[in-house]
């Protein structure tokens, strides 16, 4: 039988110091191959750790690079650009549509297009009845009717078009602008974030004021106060979520209450799990997770039902135009398959956060090279087996 030595020689001043093993080949081959699988496998989590996160929220994961499907061509008013991006929704086809504020329009967009097509708008300054600027917030109704609200100078409106129409009318006019809209489960009332007068308004679906539902007592971080108020939901029993955004906090306000509760944030301006800095548009599913977009911050946030803490599900990597960073998010919605669209903008493009197949209830890494392991694992007994065992 052949003998080789493995040495290993360490130099420290004056004195030398030399180990040796003595081993067949066969026992070296495998002492080698077991030291630069455990290495490779290691260095591999490492450094694909970024593009490998997919995040878990309410049992649902998303890759944490994204993809534009609208816009990504710098500012500018073509129909493949986008010029401040805002609301955004998508319909039970897929398609997308984006309230493109500074051009003054809403853009349809089809799955997989290039190029969008004018849906509403490029009406601004005409001074007639027609009438389009700044749409912000925007959501569809069961029937199809498409819900924007729009302002012009200090004033709101909240404008819809029927499935099929040519032109668009006025529902409600305010005397603010209006960054917030969402319907109760039933459709009968529709709720309104007043950015300004901080405090949200309930509507019947014919546009009659019904009542203040959370704030009105001016500007202030008291528990009965709102500060510039931008996303809204609305739960089962009539209960109002608010992203209290200059209170850097999400308030919940039960029916009738005349304060709101803290369930996220309220803890500072910040970037930890229980803080936000300027959280925009938001949505509730029906687990009770609510999914925030957490401007400053330039990520999108999960908080799931009775959590203060958030989990990051976009973004997160600091503000920038790489596939997994997004720079001053603002609105976000989900498509029937649960894909995460985020209007990302700063980088004037929509991006798509698509859903993965595999779960992980920490929140933390999937898709680690756990594969990988085992193909070496593998190749490691077919080594031992053929020195060992012959």
């Amino acid at each position: 039988m052949t003998y080789r030595y493995l040495s290993v020689r360490e130099n420290k001043g004056t004195h030398s110091f030399i180990f040796l093993v003595m081993m067949t080949k066969c026992e070296a081959l495998f002492f080698v191959f077991l030291l630069c699988s455990v290495a490779y496998v290691s260095s591999y989590k490492l450094h694909d750790r970024n593009s490998l996160r997919a995040t878990s929220c309410a049992g649902t994961t998303w890759e944490s690079n994204g993809k534009t499907v609208a816009g990504g061509n710098g500012p500018g008013s073509a129909l493949n650009q986008l010029n401040s991006s805002y609301g955004i929704v998508v319909d039970s086809n897929n398609a997308l549509f984006v309230s493109d504020y500074s051009n003054h329009r809403v853009i349809k967009w089809e799955q997989g297009a290039s190029h969008g097509s004018l849906h509403i708008g490029e009406l601004c300054g005409t001074n007639t009845n027609e009438e389009f600027c700044y749409p912000s917030a925007i959501t569809f109704n069961k029937e199809g009717t498409l819900f924007v609200t729009v302002q012009s100078d200090s004033i709101g409106s909240v404008v819809f078009l029927k499935k099929g129409a040519a032109s668009f009318e006025t529902l409600i006019t305010v005397n603010t602008s209006i960054y917030g809209i969402v319907w109760d489960q039933n459709e009968e009332y529709l709720y309104l974030g007043h950015h300004r007068e901080h405090r949200v308004l309930k509507y019947t679906k014919d546009g009659k004021f019904v009542s203040v539902v959370a704030g009105g007592n001016g500007a202030g971080s008291a528990l009965d106060q709102l500060d510039y108020p931008r996303g809204v939901a609305v739960d089962e029993d009539g209960s109002v979520y608010v992203a209290d955004s200059s209170n850097h906090r999400i308030v919940k306000w039960m029916v009738n209450a005349n304060k709101g509760v803290i369930v996220a944030g309220g803890t500072g301006i910040g970037n930890r799990t229980d803080q936000f800095n300027i959280p925009g548009d938001m949505i509730r599913d029906k687990s009770g997770t609510l999914y925030v977009v957490d401007i400053r911050n330039h990520r999108i946030v999960c908080v799931p039902a009775g959590a203060r803490n958030s989990i990051t599900i976009a973004g997160g990597y600091g503000q920038g135009n790489a596939t997994n960073q997004l720079n001053s998010p603002i609105y976000l919605a989900f498509d029937n398959e649960g894909s995460l669209y985020v209007s990302d903008e700063n980088n004037y493009r929509i991006q798509k956060f698509s859903k993965t197949d595999t779960p992980s209830s920490t929140g933390g890494y999937v898709n680690t090279p756990s594969k990988l392991a085992f193909a070496f694992g593998f190749l490691l007994l077919i080594v031992s087996s053929v020195c060992f065992f012959k």
